[in-house]
């Protein structure tokens, strides 16, 4: 088969398709089975789930402290372009138009711009959203104008300090390379994310953090991700003083309001907190003060949805909740103004923007809990469909060796990780063992046990 841009849209993949009638009804049943689907349950309600990542590379320039790929993740190959126009296909038949695919790995710039270019068309050409995840090292102003062309719609920047950047020994110096990334998409009209991992060695500077964030009226979405026991990392176990608590006070005294992280919710408690907030000059006003309110406004909202299984078109459902229920959007409208005004001095130093704020708590390999992964709100495209990312992470080994089966116009292909192309048969390479691999090859774990060796002998 001919792996290239042009045939890409007669892929189609093998089995994996969503058969059901209603696409929220499985993260719904999901949440209704763990008792977490209250008044303010957003996921299974008004989208069928929240992310899907497309990993287009295991290979990393970077090698963190905590990093989920797994020890033969720079010994894979990455997959052909039909490979993930398949996966691609499998999202959309799952979850519809409006979700959002993370062009994740690995980091994906370590890929041809050109074919991250041809997944943001495809992606775009499905009606969904595509979010380019990276620690930005390759991603140049040049390079993100390029994917911003081809119809990139997010760019999530993952910087912190168990990335162990040389010349930085802080999070408030690892500001200067978060201002750098600012810059390169001004103008380019991408929504801008931010993704922190909270360790112990930089929890005590969250509060700080969280300041700084604030503060960037280009950043619309704050994510702080807590350390977990998964993949190759040389640090495991989460320090007892970070919990979902402590990290939603630090935050909370960052952006120096409450955050009202209980109103609304994303998915499973334990697994996820939201807060949204108005920001201007410094100051930031939280939207979800008022729970009754908010939790009217989602039920109204839900009455006047007419996108039945996939996402809500949110502008439609705005506009209909107001004929339907012109009290509660009466209301709504008068809190938002009351937030808004409620920034004061900070309207005069500053353009008012919304922020999203995340709280992410992934569960260790070891410690998996079935209601969570069964109510997950962000996903792994993998051979054999959509999988919780906790669950995916627990066994990554598994699902880079299990074969990708692809129906194209020649018949059925084959691809997992060891093989470097499509192959005609189901009979595929087992993933080499990193054990074997020179040190130069290694990271995480196995690098350290290495070296550890080599330093003993």
């Amino acid at each position: 088969m001919k792996d290239t841009a042009p045939a890409l849209t007669s892929i189609k993949p093998a089995g994996r398709k969503f058969t059901g009638t209603d696409r929220r009804a499985p993260l719904r049943g999901g949440l209704q089975g763990c008792g977490e689907y209250g008044a303010g349950q957003t996921a299974g309600r008004f989208y069928p789930i929240a992310c899907v990542a497309l990993e287009v590379t295991q290979r990393c320039n970077l090698d963190c402290t905590l990093c989920y790929l797994s020890d033969r993740a720079e010994m894979t190959y990455d997959p052909p372009l039909s490979v993930l126009f398949a996966r691609i296909a499998t999202i959309q038949s799952h979850y519809g138009p409006g979700v959002s695919v993370q062009l994740t790995g690995g980091d994906p710039t370590l890929r041809k711009v050109e074919d991250l270019e041809a997944l943001c068309r495809e992606i775009k050409r499905l009606g969904m959203r595509s979010c380019l995840m990276t620690n930005g090292i390759r991603a140049s102003r040049a390079f993100l104008t390029r994917l911003a062309a081809a119809g990139l719609d997010d760019v999530a920047f993952h910087v912190d300090l168990t990335q162990e950047r040389k010349g930085f020994a802080s999070e408030a110096e690892l500001n200067t390379v978060r201002c750098a990334y600012i810059r390169r998409t001004r103008g380019l009209g991408l929504r801008v994310l931010f993704n922190t991992t909270v360790f112990g060695g930089n929890f005590d500077e969250l509060p700080s953090l969280a300041r700084f964030l604030r503060d960037r009226p280009e950043v619309a979405f704050v994510s702080f991700q807590m350390q977990a026991d998964t993949g190759r990392g040389v640090l495991r176990e989460r320090p007892d003083a970070i919990t979902q608590d402590s990290v939603m006070r630090a935050v909370e005294a960052g952006y120096e309001t409450p955050l009202h992280f209980d109103t609304a919710a994303v998915g499973h408690s334990k697994c996820n907190r939201y807060a949204s907030v108005v920001t201007a000059g410094g100051r930031a006003v939280s939207l979800l003060s008022a729970r009754r309110l908010a939790h009217q406004v989602i039920a109204a909202l839900e009455q006047a949805d007419r996108t039945a299984d996939g996402h809500i078109d949110i502008r439609d459902g705005v506009r209909r909740m107001a004929l339907r229920h012109p009290l509660v959007a009466a209301r709504a409208g008068l809190h938002l103004l009351g937030c808004v005004l409620r920034l004061g001095r900070g309207l005069l130093r500053g353009p008012v923007r919304r922020q999203s704020v995340f709280i992410h708590n992934f569960m260790a390999a070891d410690a998996l809990e079935e209601d969570r992964c069964a109510s997950c709100v962000f996903m792994v495209a993998t051979a054999n469909g959509p999988l919780s990312m906790c669950a995916h992470n627990a066994q990554r080994d598994l699902h880079l060796a299990a074969p990708d089966q692809i129906d194209g116009p020649f018949g059925p292909s084959w691809w997992n990780a060891a093989a470097p192309r499509l192959s005609g048969t189901p009979d595929l390479p087992d993933l080499s063992d990193p054990a074997l691999a020179p040190l130069k090859r290694l990271k995480g774990q196995m690098r350290a046990l290495r070296r550890n060796r080599k330093d003993v002998s």
